[in-house]
């Protein structure tokens, strides 16, 4: 395939509208984009979610496409992307048989933002009380899709080893693609430990690890914290919020839920720490990383650690128990030097973990790589051209028996 640049097409197909204020994942989104742009893609962006008043005004072209719609084909063969990115497993399998039908010569690229189906393992488990269960119906569609694709980008190392060691997946199908910093926060011009009172937490609450972390907290962390910090306010922001959410809060106990912030960072920058308190998830934590860019120390759990820095990089103890969660938060709270201590560990695991030149470099050589070997790289992927035969095409044969329903 040529690398003229000047013919050089990325389309992502994305379940929602890239919403940077309100998801991590949509400011991901935008930094993968970014990366093309710069490699000399011109960029598209279709979806079939509706628009938002809180999507991003990207620049990007766009386009309202539809499920089930034949209409999709013309569409994206007119287009001719060479590089197609679906975000989500499950825009793979609304439009992955579609783009290969249409455009077979375009790479493409599954774009997870976390392993959703461990995600929802550890959920299960979570409310189930039962052993993780790994090898569930979402793993096998999610895998599948991965399968189908000539690459998958993965936010954590920990989901690369998984999915290699537990579901054989070849290390040349996955691409390690971090959050990326281009420039390291100048900690001198960030407010000080004196200047900074109160607690936060963040993190948008259609995303089920936030809303049961908030649950968490409010129930069981809370009551132990504000006994320990008489006078401490603690102040919760996410985009999304609802009665639900709103109901946790105890204006005498001085615990608020806001809903959304404008300027997550801005925001963050006023608190003296950031909480964490996952009990489940996957992927990377952008309210952790948050925390890093503010020079916010962040007290978090072993699942919300993973991924973004080793266990004894944290400069306390990692538990998700809720005395120990509060008792940290408090020490950290008062005093001052174990403080500054957590502040610079979160420095250094930026500077180690999340350079934009290391890790942008790495991926577009990585997808110039398959581009410029796409029929090796594709017959050397056994189980996806299996997958990709009729008798595995469940989800294209559901989509057309929809379609023809809807015209009937």
């Amino acid at each position: 395939m040529s690398e003229d640049t000047s013919t050089k097409r990325a389309l992502l197909i994305a379940k929602q509208w890239p919403e940077p204020a309100s998801t991590a994942a949509g400011r991901r989104t935008l930094d993968i984009l970014d990366l093309l742009t710069d490699a000399g893609y011109s960029v598209d962006i279709a979806s079939p979610a509706q628009p938002t008043p809180f999507q991003a005004k990207t620049g990007y072209r766009e386009h309202q496409i539809a499920v089930n719609d034949s209409g999709f084909n013309d569409w994206v063969r007119t287009l001719d992307p060479t590089l197609v990115i679906y975000d989500r497993f499950m825009m793979e399998e609304q439009f992955g048989w579609r783009v290969r039908e249409q455009c077979p010569h375009a790479v493409t690229l599954l774009d997870t933002s976390d392993f959703h189906s461990l995600r929802e393992a550890r959920h299960q488990a979570l409310k189930s009380g039962q052993p993780l269960n790994l090898f569930h119906p979402i793993a096998e569609r999610e895998v599948a899709a991965m399968a189908r694709c000539d690459l998958t980008i993965m936010i954590s190392q920990v989901e690369v080893a998984l999915l290699k060691q537990h579901f054989c997946l070849p290390d040349w199908q996955l691409h390690y693609l971090p959050f990326l910093i281009k420039k390291l926060p100048d900690m001198e011009t960030l407010p000080g430990f004196d200047e900074r009172q109160h607690l936060i937490m963040i993190g948008g609450f259609k995303h089920a690890p936030n809303r049961d972390a908030t649950s968490w907290f409010a129930q069981e962390i809370w009551p132990r914290l504000h006994a320990l910090l008489p006078g401490v306010e603690c102040h919760i922001y996410g985009a999304y919020s609802d009665h639900a959410m709103h109901c946790l809060s105890d204006l005498k106990m001085g615990l608020r839920v806001h809903g959304r912030t404008d300027d997550a960072l801005a925001t963050m920058a006023r608190y003296r720490l950031n909480l964490a308190p996952l009990r489940f998830g996957a992927g990377q934590k952008g309210k952790i990383l948050d925390g890093w860019l503010t020079g916010t120390p962040t007290v978090t759990t072993p699942i919300g650690a993973e991924s973004m820095a080793s266990d004894d990089a944290w400069g306390y103890p990692l538990s998700d128990d809720p005395d120990q969660f509060a008792a940290t938060t408090a020490q950290l709270y008062r005093d001052q030097t174990d403080w500054h201590t957590v502040r610079d560990a979160g420095t250094r695991a930026l500077e180690s973990g999340f350079s934009y030149r290391h890790h942008a470099d790495a991926f577009i050589q990585r997808i110039a790589s398959v581009v410029a070997n796409l029929p090796a790289h594709r017959n050397r992927n056994i189980w996806g051209r299996i997958l990709r035969r009729s008798e595995h095409r469940a989800e294209e044969f559901m989509s057309r028996w929809i379609e023809a329903k809807n015209q009937l």
